[in-house]
């Protein structure tokens, strides 16, 4: 008598936050096994997530709306030569694309988070360097010496490192998006089936 088949464990039921968390994760190149284990899924439910995110909202008989999009001669034919190279219509590639817009467009909470922390620095930054102007002009006004000694010009020094390392983080994070959208665009351009890599 063969014996009865273990009963499957209840799924786990993803908030709509982590789905999209999953899709930002898996556009960043972050493997479908880790990302299962963690939010406590299998990795078909992962692969699942991002489809269907990307294909989201799907033509399914729910009615259609027809866009319009105006572009100069030269992009047109830019993107008819680049879609031409991956076999697809202009249709389905811009098909593709909206598809997949929802991870692509939803914000990026970490960079956010570190824009906002170096908005913070350079208005430090900002807030120190108005000080020392507001007590040269003053000293200057009442015909007093300067108050501009080497430490107030170590500190200026310092200040415009502080702001350009904030550029370049800032550049640094523009370039490291665009990379991740270069990704999951070319991603979303020449796959449009299931399987994807773990």
């Amino acid at each position: 008598m063969a014996s009865a088949a273990p009963s499957a464990s209840p799924r786990r039921r993803l908030t709509q936050g982590q789905r999209l968390e999953i899709a930002r994760e898996r556009a960043k190149g972050v493997e479908a096994k880790d990302l299962a284990a963690r939010f406590g899924v299998s990795r078909q439910t992962i692969h699942a997530v991002v489809r269907e995110l990307r294909d989201a909202p799907s033509f399914q008989g729910r009615g259609t709306s027809v866009l319009g999009l105006r572009v100069t001669d030269q992009e047109a034919r830019d993107f008819e030569a680049a879609v031409g190279r991956l076999g697809l219509s202009k249709t389905e590639a811009l098909r593709r694309l909206m598809r997949s817009a929802v991870p692509l467009l939803a914000p990026d909470d970490e960079v956010a988070a570190r824009l906002k922390q170096l908005g913070a620095e350079i208005n430090r930054v900002g807030g120190n360097l108005n000080q020392l102007s507001r007590a040269c002009n003053e000293a200057r006004l009442r015909g007093e010496p300067l108050p501009y000694t080497a430490q107030s010009h170590a500190e200026v020094r310092a200040a415009i490192a502080v702001v350009f390392e904030a550029v370049a983080q800032v550049g640094q994070l523009a370039r490291g998006q665009r990379r991740q959208l270069d990704v999951v665009v070319a991603g979303v351009l020449q796959d449009e089936g299931g399987g994807e890599p773990a």
